[in-house]
Formats: C-alpha cells, sequence, structure tokens
C-alpha cells in the first residue's frame, strides 16, 4: 500500500502585478505574464484522458491563473525515439516554455533536460520518474472516486459480481480497480469484482469482448477504464461506469456514473511553479509526483442524469454521506497500487 501526497492551491505562490516584468534568464528573454505549452497527446483527442486535459488547460487559461497569459499546441501521440525527437525539435525552437506530456516520455525527457534547462518538461500520469531539476510530475489520482462507484454498484448489483475493464496493470488504473473493490466490499463483503486488462491504452473492442467475458461472468455492472464498453453493456442490458469524464451523453441508457478527473489543480500549480522559477532564476522540480483528490477538486463522481430513478434514495444517500466523508477527510481510502487479480 502506497499513499499519495497532497498539495494544497494554499502553498503555491503567485506573482501579482509584478508579473509584467521582464526578466533575463541564462541567454532567453522571458515575459512572465505568457507561457507556451505544447502539448504531446498519449493517444488523441478521442481518449477522454487526453480530451479532460485539453478541457483543463483551457479553463486555466481564461482564469488567468497566476497572472499568466496560457497558449498551447497540441502535438500528435508518439513514442520510444520518435518522441524523443518531437521533444527534442519542439525544445529546440525555444517557442514552448512547458512541454507537457499526457504520457509516459520520462526515459525520453532524461536525454532532453540538461540539455534544454530553460525548458520546463511536466509528466502526467504513471510511468514516470524525475530527470532533474526542471522536470515536474503529476498524476491524475481518481481512486477516492472510484471508491463510491463501487459502493454505488455493489448497492445496485443483483449479483454480487462486478466487472472492471482496464487498459494496463499501471499504478494510476490498479488504484482506481483496488477502490473499486473496496467501496464494493465495504457495502458486501462477498462482492466480487472480474478484473481484464486490454493491454491497450485505447481499443474499444477489445474493451467490448472484455466486457462480454466479464457478464458471462456474472457481471451486471462493469468499470469503463479502456474504450468504450457502451454497446456490450446495452446488448447485456447492464450498467456501467465511466473513466475520467462524464460520458453519461454517450450512452444515457447504460452508463450510471463516471469518475471525473480534474486536473485545474494540478495546471495551476504547474503554472505556479513556473512563475515561481521565473523569479527565482531556478527550476525546483519534483521527485513525488503532485496529484489532488477530491477535497481538493481534482476528482468526483458525475451525477446519475436520465437513470437517476434507478437508484434507490437510501443508496444514493448512502454515497453522498460516503462522499462528504471523503471531502471532510472523516473517510480515507487507501491508495493501493497492487496490480488486482479477479476475484
Amino acid at each position: 500500500m502506497v499513499t499519495g501526497k497532497l498539495y494544497s492551491k494554499s502553498s503555491l505562490t503567485g506573482l501579482g502585478a509584478a508579473a509584467a516584468v521582464v526578466m533575463s534568464w541564462s541567454s532567453t528573454a522571458y515575459a512572465a505574464e505568457d507561457v507556451n505549452i505544447a502539448l504531446m497527446y498519449s493517444v488523441g483527442p478521442e481518449s477522454n484522458w487526453d480530451r479532460v486535459i485539453v478541457e483543463a488547460l483551457d479553463r486555466v487559461a481564461e482564469n488567468n491563473s497566476h497572472g499568466v497569459s496560457v497558449s498551447y499546441d497540441t502535438k500528435d501521440s508518439v513514442y520510444g525515439d520518435e518522441a524523443e525527437s518531437v521533444m527534442n525539435l519542439l525544445a529546440k525552437t525555444g517557442k514552448y516554455d512547458i512541454i507537457l506530456s499526457a504520457t509516459a516520455h520520462s526515459d525520453q525527457i532524461q536525454n532532453l533536460s540538461d540539455k534544454y534547462p530553460d525548458t520546463m518538461f511536466v509528466s502526467l500520469g504513471s510511468g514516470n520518474y524525475n530527470t532533474g531539476p526542471n522536470h515536474y510530475l503529476m498524476y491524475g489520482r481518481v481512486h477516492e472516486a472510484a471508491y463510491l462507484l463501487g459502493m454505488l454498484a455493489s448497492s445496485m448489483s443483483k449479483t454480487g459480481v462486478l466487472g472492471a475493464v482496464g487498459s494496463f496493470p499501471a499504478d494510476d488504473i490498479n488504484d482506481q480497480i483496488n477502490a473499486y473493490r473496496a467501496g464494493a466490499q465495504a457495502v458486501n463483503a462477498d462482492a466480487k469484482v472480474k478484473i481484464s486488462f486490454i493491454e491497450s491504452w485505447y481499443d474499444p473492442q477489445k474493451a467490448i469482448e472484455a466486457t462480454f467475458a466479464q457478464n458471462a461472468a456474472g457481471a451486471d455492472i462493469v468499470y469503463q477504464l479502456a474504450g468504450e464498453v457502451y454497446e456490450a453493456c446495452r446488448d447485456k442490458e447492464i450498467l456501467c461506469f465511466g473513466m475520467i469524464e462524464d460520458t453519461h451523453e454517450m450512452a444515457p441508457d447504460v452508463v450510471l456514473s463516471s469518475s471525473v478527473l480534474t486536473w485545474d489543480p494540478a495546471m495551476d500549480w504547474m503554472l505556479g511553479e513556473w512563475v515561481q522559477a521565473q523569479k527565482e532564476g531556478k527550476f525546483a522540480g519534483n521527485e513525488e509526483a503532485v496529484w489532488y483528490g477530491m477535497a481538493d477538486g481534482g476528482s468526483d463522481i458525475a451525477p446519475y442524469h436520465a437513470l437517476e430513478d434507478k437508484v434507490p434514495e437510501d443508496v444514493k444517500a448512502k454515497i453522498e454521506a460516503a462522499r462528504a466523508d471523503i471531502i471532510s477527510g472523516k473517510l480515507e481510502v487507501p491508495l493501493v497500487l497492487d496490480v488486482p487479480v479477479s476475484d
């Protein structure tokens, strides 16, 4: 079991009116009120993981967080040597203050962070490690929301068997499935969870096939953590949960709720670190990835929407009480990164 570290907004440092001052850092002049970002997709805009990152960047830019004007460009998904080549070209142009990777690119950044000390490299998600003072790590944890979905699934299931379809057994997938099971068993100690990994970040067909298999094993509610399983759930007349964003509109007849990841607090922290670096003339980096929980606005569960009438009032009350306890700190959902196996 691993516990995460929370960073509150109160710990961030802003730059106020003095941000308009142009400062010299190394051989490059920076206007502290402007920051240009290159976002490297993990999959592409069809992936909800990438979509919520873009949406957060849009909101942070609109809010003029830390008094900086934010602009960004998105780049196609690449890995390995190609990813290093792309990041090298992005940094070499001098156009981008921050290169933001939506996936595990630390191996590539390790070869670039010293070469471009004035560029801030930021990595999102699991599989990353710090490579130098200008490299920052952020997680998108939604395990607290997954715990609530597990409670909801266990309360609604007729078979006592739940499903979870994951992409890879990565830390930020494992934490959700383990919390999902913990929430389910908090309601029904005998609840079982069937788990499948499709070994792809995005493959709806594999996810559908895995859902069919889980339903055949008795699962009557499935937590979708890879691709979309709506077609399979509709075919088998079972309910499902979306991951990362509210996906109810994609299948309003089967999506009961979703875990919701809000990157805004993390993006705000990132910009605060960038501004602080401009003030001090150096980056600080971080060895331990920053993440924000439900109490800090980093995650939540989606409304029941058109399926609200399917949820009994006592179940709604139970979920809302647990949600309030998580936000207040009364209920702590353990962050467990062990690879989960089917019951």
